[in-house]
């Protein structure tokens, strides 16, 4: 492959502007999630439960919608918070750097919420017997045996990161800051063989990052259970919560208010700029409900809504029913193939959606002249959009089957096995109920995702092919401000009820079982 196009300044600055916003995400997301996932798992903080909870909700939230929401704060001519900010307010590197933090922190708290559920209570009671100070507890006890759940992460928050399309083109491309998922969309914007060719052959260099990125991080948790599962699995009692005395106000206060920092302050910006008559004009008896009826009465946003639901709703089932049936083979049966379908799964979910996209678009034009060949059209979006959307999240659903599989002691299919049931009637009869939450959370998590998607569905659309991820984008570009919050509060809205009512738990089994 020619290397050439690397030498091209624009394609160098994408390069080392992608792997520092990576870089810097990741960094801020695993002092973040490090610190707030020892105060919600090891202190007395103040509503400790609901603070765990909510902390783990920007995993199942789409960036792009807190990027528009921080637009509405931070846009320098009429941001309601504009005087906080730079010249160039929320605009450019730094702003990237914040919302995409919002989002990607999760991944570090939820490994680590999960290890510090995990590690043997007795260490940590020891050190503190011996007159160890929290802190000192913290560095010299838990951080060395939890430092690879950190650093596996922090590897999560960069390849998000990395790979991340809606925050960039919303806060980078108005100041012509690329990095290299808005740079190949807008290669692949401008058409011609030059700029399809440019695209594809970034999109390689960044498929080939992101794979490097996640070896790593499989080889680093493989060592790590190998290394650490006698501490991790020696867990005979509670741990004892550090008291924080006369600190658990303001620690606590301080934790609600970035938690409020995270999801409320969005969610009521989005709501005002809904509301507003024109951006800027955010005073209550100016509030209109214009804006929303407009979006309703759309056309685009009638059939985004259908096709959205549609293509979420139908690949989020069948991909659950898929995995059902793959981690039963791979857990229960010893399929080698199967816990290789698993696996491999994974790399998907770790491949950005960009590439994706790009893989999809050249495997429907051969498809497209094949049939052609015979007379057929192939000119399906929505089918095309929907294998993509598979093989993006078919890892969700068999990882977190798998997990509860493992769980469940193998007695209870050896009696209805012993009494005759066939496997189908096992599957049926015996699994199906026992793992009824697993699969509801896995419908959930593999839906939500799909029906705000934006990355694969923007490269992806067609005529009759809109979907709400696209719908928004669109508005957005046309610089309809108010009409683009007033979609985006509505999807911020449902993304929420649907993260509160999974409530985030199963969340953590897919971060735990996804190496």
């Amino acid at each position: 492959m020619d290397l050439s196009f690397l030498n091209e300044p624009v394609v160098k600055e994408a390069i080392v502007r992608s792997l520092w916003l990576s870089l810097a995400v990741s960094g801020f997301s695993g002092l973040f999630g490090c610190v707030m996932a020892w105060i919600a798992s090891r202190t007395d903080v103040a509503g400790k439960g609901a603070l765990a909870t909510l902390l783990s909700i920007p995993y199942a939230i789409p960036a792009y919608l807190l990027g528009m929401a921080w637009i509405v704060l931070g846009n320098p001519a009429v941001g309601i918070l504009r005087g906080v900010f730079p010249s160039q307010g929320i605009y450019g590197f730094w702003g990237m750097v914040l919302v995409e933090t919002t989002v990607a922190f999760a991944f570090p708290y939820l490994e680590l919420r999960a290890g510090f559920d995990r590690l043997d209570p007795s260490l940590e009671e020891a050190a503190r017997m011996s007159g160890a100070p929290p802190w000192r507890v913290f560095r010299d006890v838990s951080l060395p045996l939890l430092w690879p759940p950190l650093l596996n992460g922090m590897s999560l928050a960069f390849l998000y990161t990395l790979s991340s399309f809606g925050v960039p083109a919303m806060l980078g491309m108005p100041v012509r800051e690329f990095v290299l998922t808005t740079l190949i969309y807008s290669q692949f914007k401008l058409g011609g063989f030059q700029g399809l060719m440019t695209g594809f052959k970034l999109a390689a260099l960044l498929l080939v990052i992101a794979l490097a990125v996640l070896v790593f991080s499989n080889r680093l948790m493989h060592a790590y259970r190998k290394r650490a599962g006698a501490f991790l699995a020696a867990r005979s009692s509670r741990p004892s919560l550090v008291l924080l005395g006369r600190a658990r106000i303001p620690l606590s206060a301080i934790s609600w208010a970035l938690v409020g920092v995270m999801l409320a302050l969005p969610w009521c910006a989005l709501a005002l700029s809904a509301l507003a008559p024109v951006a800027g004009t955010y005073a209550p008896s100016a509030w209109t409900l214009r804006n929303l009826g407009y979006v309703i009465s759309l056309p685009d946003f009638r059939e985004a809504l259908v096709n959205s639901l549609t293509l979420a709703g139908a690949v989020s089932a069948l991909l659950v029913f898929a995995g059902f049936l793959v981690a039963y083979a791979a857990v229960r049966r010893g399929s080698r193939a199967a816990r290789w379908c698993i696996e491999s799964l994974g790399a998907g979910f770790a491949a950005p959606g960009t590439v994706i996209a790009l893989i999809i678009i050249i495997v429907s034009a051969r498809v497209s002249v094949s049939l052609g060949d015979y007379g057929f059209m192939a000119d399906m979006p929505l089918v095309w959009m929907g294998i993509a959307y598979a093989v993006k999240y078919g890892a969700l659903g068999s990882r977190m089957l798998a997990a509860s599989f493992r769980q469940v002691h193998p007695a209870l299919e050896e009696s209805a096995r012993v009494c005759g049931a066939g496997t189908a009637r096992v599957l049926a009869d015996i699994w199906a109920p026992i793992l009824k939450k697993t699969i509801a959370a896995a419908l959930f998590l593999s839906a939500l995702p799909m029906f705000t998607e934006l990355t694969m569905s923007v490269l992806l659309t067609g005529p009759g092919a809109a979907t709400l991820g696209t719908v928004l984008f669109q508005l957005q570009e046309y610089a309809d401000q108010p009409s683009a919050a007033a979609l985006a509060w509505m999807i911020l809205t449902a993304a929420l009820a649907v993260a509160l009512a999974a409530r985030g738990g199963k969340t953590v089994d897919i971060l735990e079982e996804r190496s």
